[in-house]
This record gives structure tokens, sequence and C-alpha cells, in this order.
């Protein structure tokens, strides 16, 4: 350890002088007690510079598509301002809690069963025509980042919550026979954003994947 004539404390890491009063230190350097935390900040800035890139992306398509079909100005704001915060919410989370994962998984649930009350409080179609499939929309773009990000790592950890998401994205298909999505085009395509993401995991993880849902139901 290194060690402080004034002061009288032993220190790890190697530090060249003492934090209490910059006198030099002395002795052989040590490991220090607390690994190097940029090994772990590295991973959650890049998920958070992808979800930023993926959500900028999806606000110029919706732009796009908005102009192109002529949908409702308040339909169109209150779908991009929700998203926005979802996204400050999910990357400030990401760098800052201690377990950020599980928290932005539960929060996709939470934002879902919302949506439900709201729509069976109301009976109004925008809910199942945008909130609904925007929010599996955005919880799958989180699941695709964190496989990019943590690769195996992400089965291991959070194999559930991946299957509970692409059966989330699956379910707004069933709004199109009960008549409760009109304009079904984001229901499609949430359907078919978990079709993809399920065929992904069976092709590249097959294996991995049914051990994990194997240790999940056993004993």
């Amino acid at each position: 350890m290194k060690h402080c004539d004034a002061c009288s404390v032993d220190f790890t890491g190697d530090m060249a002088r003492c934090p209490l009063c910059q006198n030099e230190l002395h002795g052989e350097a040590s490991p220090a007690a607390f690994p190097a935390q940029q090994i772990y900040l590295r991973p959650r800035r890049l998920t958070v510079e992808i979800i930023t890139f993926v959500t900028g992306a999806i606000l110029l398509l919706l732009g796009f598509f908005a102009y192109l079909w002529s949908w409702p100005i308040p339909i169109v704001s209150a779908s991009a301002t929700a998203l926005i915060i979802s996204v400050l919410f999910i990357n400030s989370a990401i760098l800052h809690a201690p377990r950020p994962l599980r928290l932005m998984f539960r929060y996709f649930y939470i934002m879902l069963a919302i949506a439900l009350v709201w729509f069976v409080a109301t009976m109004n179609h925008v809910v199942t025509m945008f909130v609904i499939p925007i929010t599996c929309l955005v919880s799958l773009v989180f699941d695709v980042v964190l496989l990019i990000v943590l690769r195996t790592k992400a089965i291991d950890q959070y194999a559930k919550y991946l299957a509970f998401d692409i059966v989330a994205g699956l379910l707004p298909l069933t709004f199109i026979p009960l008549g409760w999505a009109p304009w079904d085009v984001l229901v499609m395509v949430s359907g078919l954003v978990s079709l993809l993401v399920l065929l992904g995991l069976l092709v590249f993880a097959r294996r991995q994947l049914f051990s994990e849902f194997g240790k999940q139901f056993s004993a």
C-alpha cells in the first residue's frame, strides 16, 4: 500500500499524493478496493447513445408519416412527448440507477397497465392504435439494444423479460379482430418487430434461451 507519513494513513491504488494533505506517498502500489468505474460506465453510455439515436430516428419517421398521412397534430404531439419523456427517464435510470435494467422492464409494464386502464375507462381507440403499440415498440427496441450491448449476458439475466416483451408486442394484434384498431399500421408493426426479435433469438441464441427457461421452470 501507499503510505502518507504526514497523515499516517495507508491508501490502495496507484496514487502519487495523499488526497487529504497532498503529501507525497511512499511504498508499493496495491490494487484499489473498488474497480475502476469507467469499466462499468462505458456500456451504459453506449446503451444511452444507441437509445437516443433510435429515438431520434423514430421521431423523424413519426413526423414523416404524420405529414404523409395527415395524422391529427394532437395525437402526434402526444405520442412524441410520451416517447421523449420515456426515453429521458430510461437514459437517466441507465446512467444513475444501481440496477437500471430491471427497472426499465418493469417501467414498460407499468406504462402498458396504465394504457389498458385508460382504454377500459374511455374506450378511446387512440390508446389501442397509438399508445399501446408505441409502448410495445419502444420496449422491443430497448430489448434489441440490450442484446447488442450485453449479448449473451442479456439472455442469462433477463430471458423472462425478453419473453414477456415479445408476448406484449404480439398482443396488440388481437385489437384488429376486436375492432379496437381501425387504423392498424402500428399494431401490425408491433407484431412484426416482436416476431423478428423472436426469430433472432431462436436463430442465434436458441440453446441458451431454452437453457434459461429450463432453469426458470425447474424445481
